[in-house]
């Protein structure tokens, strides 16, 4: 059949519009979550992240109050970040809490290599000094920081 005789519908000419009927007034419609804005042509590349499944839970709910689909809102986000004055300033927090621990990994190791030393001091029949405890104890509440700071990155 030719372009210009099919139709649409019944009775209807392709080219018109069938008049739509209205929606009945005693159902409720939940609103699909806003699209982001389409561009006249497919963007050509993509990226595909993973989540956790916390870290999906924390996607959605975000999604959800920002009324965008999950992966508009991921789009959005990466988007945001990336066209800020300081691209990095959205995941500084987490990765300055990297370097820090990082940081303090450096430093830790370095007294560990001091307590190597005190120990080769007193296996060698060296007396401790009176503030040895105090200074292990110290070293040990430092420790249990870092462990602690670790917990919480990972937790996030």
């Amino acid at each position: 059949m030719p372009a210009a005789e099919r139709e649409d519908g019944p009775g209807v000419p392709s080219g018109e519009k069938q008049p739509l009927s209205p929606a009945p007034s005693n159902t409720t419609v939940r609103a699909a979550p806003r699209r982001r804005l389409r561009q006249s042509s497919l963007r050509p590349h993509r990226i595909c992240p993973r989540f956790s499944d916390a870290e999906w839970t924390a996607v959605q709910q975000a999604a959800d109050a920002a009324d965008l689909a999950p992966g508009g809102y991921a789009a959005a986000a990466t988007l945001a970040a990336a066209s800020s004055v300081n691209p990095t300033a959205a995941v500084a927090d987490y990765r300055r809490g990297v370097q820090e621990l990082m940081e303090s990994n450096r430093q830790l190791a370095a007294v560990g290599n001091n307590l190597n030393q005190v120990a080769h001091f007193l296996n060698a029949g060296g007396q401790p000094a009176t503030d040895l405890r105090q200074l292990l104890h110290r070293f040990d509440t430092a420790l249990s920081g870092v462990d602690d700071a670790v917990a919480w990155l990972v937790r996030r």
